[in-house]
């Protein structure tokens, strides 16, 4: 007997177990949307960002789901037409039958989110969010956390590239020449610095940051690591991939191939 299909709505469930969509920054466009909760998924595909390239290799691969961590429609539109590129986009989507999710922040906070996971994955202890949730909801975003030995420059710089596969890093270092505490926050979130600072860090890592954060960080005597806004965040979502295939045993969940680091390092 065949086994009844996976919905649209249970994937979204699942995915709101993952991360609670409670615990997304109130700024944020998260969940379900586009598509119809109760249409079957068969496969899944997760990305970092919707391009052309990543929509076209989901309708290449017959996807009725995707799962996108930075959303579609972040800022309200008046309209859907192929005048735009999000247009474009949202029509092939429409037209391809396949639904859209986003966890964005939500995911960026959550137990086994992106921030957790490069906490853990850096090797830092005593884990907790770096700013804590006001009232209500349990948690926070960002991490902060401690190494058990201390580690120089170099050492710490090598388990960051390692840790999210990046070529290079951009550092500000500015601070104490070795690194014991850490604050940290994947994407572009310099406006944690004041947290990392208040949390006692010698170290800040982020995806990116503007010059005047590099400045500040000068100013203040504590070091800056930029991971690039992709590597901070792209490693996870395979991961999430691997995520839901344990939780969605029906449903094929792989992540995207043509999801791509639109930046690239050319030597001067």
């Amino acid at each position: 007997m065949k086994s009844k299909m996976v919905s649209v709505n249970e994937v979204c469930q699942v995915l709101q177990q993952l991360a609670p969509l409670s615990s997304a920054e109130s700024w944020d466009n998260v969940g379900l949307l586009l598509g119809r909760a109760e249409r079957p998924v068969g496969r899944l595909m997760t990305c970092l960002t919707l391009t052309p390239n990543v929509v076209c290799e989901a309708i290449g691969r017959n996807v009725q789901m995707i799962v996108t961590h930075h959303p579609v429609m972040f800022r309200p539109i008046k309209s859907i037409t192929s005048e735009t590129l999000e247009g474009r986009l949202l029509l092939d989507l429409i037209e391809a039958g396949i639904a859209v999710y986003s966890p964005h922040t939500a995911f960026d906070n959550a137990g086994e989110g992106i921030n957790q996971w490069l906490a853990e994955s850096l090797g830092l202890e005593l884990i907790e969010p770096l700013r804590p949730f006001a009232t209500g909801i349990p948690g926070g975003s960002g991490r902060v956390g401690i190494f058990q030995e201390t580690l120089s420059r170099k050492e710490f710089l090598e388990k960051v590239a390692a840790v999210i596969g990046a070529e290079y890093l951009e550092v500000a270092w500015h601070g104490s020449e070795n690194v014991r505490r850490v604050g940290l926050a994947c994407g572009s979130a310099a406006e944690y610095l004041t947290d990392a600072l208040q949390s006692g860090c010698d170290t800040f890592v982020t995806g990116e940051a503007r010059f005047h954060a590099a400045v500040e960080c000068q100013s203040r005597g504590i070091n800056l690591v930029l991971m690039g806004h992709y590597c901070s965040e792209r490693p996870a979502v395979i991961r999430l991939a691997a995520l839901l295939s344990a939780r969605l045993g029906d449903v094929e969940c792989f992540s995207s191939e043509h999801d791509q680091n639109p930046l690239r390092q050319i030597p001067g």
